[in-house]
């Protein structure tokens, strides 16, 4: 398409446009503005936008995208327990004095947006996730921490990823008990427990698998242009990779090699809610052989298009 408009950080479209823009026009923004295009949609909206709003000083060069799943890493981290006396589990019980913030909405502060106290957009939550990664830019890219922004999200009911507000949010702190960044990174395997899989821990399997289905279905509505039934394919990709590697107990024997099959699907725009359910069965269902499968199941055609591609690959063939 012919551009009718330099593009340049003064003229970044406003929040609101930049939000109803494909992933691919969006990515052409960071392109010639020079500002990195990692991470979901969300994660390149709030990029355009901190470059706009940032125009007139020197911070927008020095702009960290927030944590997105990008690359498998190894598993096995040590779960630790928090005691039920934790100050974050007396801070949750103890009233609040009339006048006086409640530990969740002084932790809020923090990141709430400049124009409504009472909201945080998403470059108060790519804050918060940086600080979450101890500032290290590349543990913020991991499965396992985009697991937990997205579980963090589920717990503070966000609209949209890192769109939350101060109730929700203080609501979320009381129910983690958990009113700090470093609580909530010391507490996070405990956390994660809640919609790990039964292997982690067997006493909690059955309430485990109720939140996780819960969990499952909201990071697809999340994820959801508003108005629309499917989500953009990268987003799908990076989101499948956090549930799927980043939490322990859930990982998919066929994650990698699904995600290479969607990337080569070049056509492939959006997965709709079929797809996506459907993947989470067939992961449950299909050994890595694909015993299990039959063509004649009614799994959803995107995925009988994977096995017959699959197949058809070295490392697969090598493998089996």
């Amino acid at each position: 398409r012919h551009r009718t408009m330099k593009r340049s950080r003064e003229t970044v479209p406003a929040l609101h446009a930049l939000k109803k823009m494909k992933v691919n026009e969006l990515k052409d923004w960071c392109t010639d503005l020079g500002v990195r295009k990692q991470g979901l949609k969300a994660d390149l909206i709030a990029a355009l936008d901190a470059a706009r709003t940032t125009t007139s000083t020197s911070t927008s060069s020095h702009y960290q995208p927030p944590p997105a799943a990008r690359t498998p890493v190894h598993h096995g981290a040590a779960a630790g327990v928090q005691h039920k006396t934790s100050p974050g589990a007396y801070r949750s019980l103890v009233p609040t004095p009339q006048g006086k913030k409640s530990p969740g909405a002084t932790f809020f502060e923090k990141y709430a947006s400049e124009s409504d106290p009472k909201r945080m957009d998403l470059g108060g939550f790519v804050k918060l996730g940086l600080e979450l990664a101890g500032g290290d830019e590349e543990r913020s890219l991991t499965p396992q921490h985009t697991a937990l922004l997205f579980y963090l999200c589920w717990k503070m009911k966000a609209k949209g990823f890192g769109e939350l507000t101060l109730e929700g949010f203080t609501a979320g702190c009381d129910a983690i008990k958990c009113f700090s960044v470093d609580e909530i990174r010391n507490k996070a395997p405990t956390l994660l427990r809640e919609v790990s899989g039964g292997k982690v821990d067997p006493s909690r399997a059955a309430s485990s698998e109720q939140s996780f289905q819960a969990f499952h279905s909201f990071v697809y509505d999340m994820l959801r242009p508003e108005g629309k039934k499917y989500i953009e394919k990268e987003m799908a990709m990076l989101a499948l990779q956090a549930i799927f590697l980043g939490l322990e107990g859930r990982e998919s024997r066929h994650i990698e090699l699904f995600v290479k099959f969607l990337t080569a699907r070049e056509k492939l725009e959006i997965l709709n809610n079929d797809q996506w359910k459907g993947f989470l069965q067939f992961s449950r269902d299909v050994d890595a052989a694909f015993s299990g499968y039959s063509d004649a199941d009614p799994w959803p055609s995107l995925l009988d298009d994977f096995v017959t591609w699959a197949k058809e690959q070295a490392e697969w063939k090598e493998a089996h």
